[in-house]
């Protein structure tokens, strides 16, 4: 039976609790070549990983059942990429009540992105909607870049880099525009191209609300690691592809409201 509670989730992986602590462990990627690369999680209390789930839920009560669905499938993947950031912010993950160091977790939104059809000035150009006019030109031209870099001056289609104190996973996609223009995404992680992934949106729960598709692989993005998102339009017209996942930040730089 699917399961669409984050908190249940972490109750059946023995992580959703109000006292103890849990030591400092690690966790292990494997990129597109077979690399492993370790990653440090700190130690942290039950309690915050408590919060983690009960404010998770809370903002996915109103969400369709499959985006509920793949947060909490993807629970304990996040819980430890909370404990990745851990390690430089080492303050506690605190939630929305979090201040300074202490982290906290955000949905994805537009405004946190770079506008892949805008220029890359001195300032960064966001993103102020996922709705995008795609054109027949860009239709023809292949890959196009859907999240990048959005650092001051960088290259157009530089991989969206995390600092020290955050870390984003990518669990899938969902797209409510009425006449669909993409149907395929390819990723890249630390410069090494995943295989593409078709996005059958067409195809997928129909009936539900939304269409969405999940990605085969979710897409951890560490701190301090890269990654690009790369999109294939097929056809002219107003897409709304938009990435379902989550951000983790410290505190202090979740108070921008027009971009954090």
């Amino acid at each position: 039976m699917a399961n669409f509670s984050v908190v249940e989730a972490l109750k059946a992986a023995g992580l959703y609790k109000e006292t103890g602590r849990i030591e400092e462990q690690s966790v292990v990627t494997i990129t597109a070549n077979g690399e492993k690369k370790g990653h440090k999680m700190a130690e942290i209390d039950y309690l915050d990983i408590k919060t983690f789930a009960d404010e998770m839920d809370i903002a996915l009560k109103l969400q369709n059942p499959r985006v509920q669905e793949l947060f909490a499938k993807n629970a304990v993947g996040m819980v430890n990429l909370i404990r990745a950031v851990e390690v430089q912010s080492a303050s506690g993950f605190k939630g929305s009540v979090g201040a300074g160091r202490q982290t906290d977790a955000i949905m994805l939104r537009a405004e946190q992105f770079q506008d892949p059809d805008a220029a890359h000035p001195a300032v960064p150009t966001y993103r102020t909607s996922w709705i995008r006019a795609i054109t027949a030109a860009m239709a023809l031209a292949g890959p196009t870049n859907f999240i990048e870099d959005d650092t001051a001056a960088a290259a157009a289609g530089t991989e969206l880099a995390m600092t020290t104190t955050e870390g984003l996973v990518l669990l899938g996609f969902a797209n409510p525009a009425g006449a669909l223009c993409v149907d395929a995404v390819q990723i890249s992680y630390i410069a090494q191209a995943y295989n593409i992934q078709n996005l059958d949106f067409e195809l997928a729960n129909p009936f539900i609300g939304d269409a969405i598709v999940e990605l085969k692989q979710p897409l951890y993005i560490f701190p301090q690691e890269t990654a690009r998102v790369q999109v294939k339009y097929y056809r002219a017209g107003s897409d709304e592809l938009r990435p379902i996942g989550i951000w983790v930040k410290m505190s202090q730089n979740l108070r921008a409201l027009l971009t954090s």
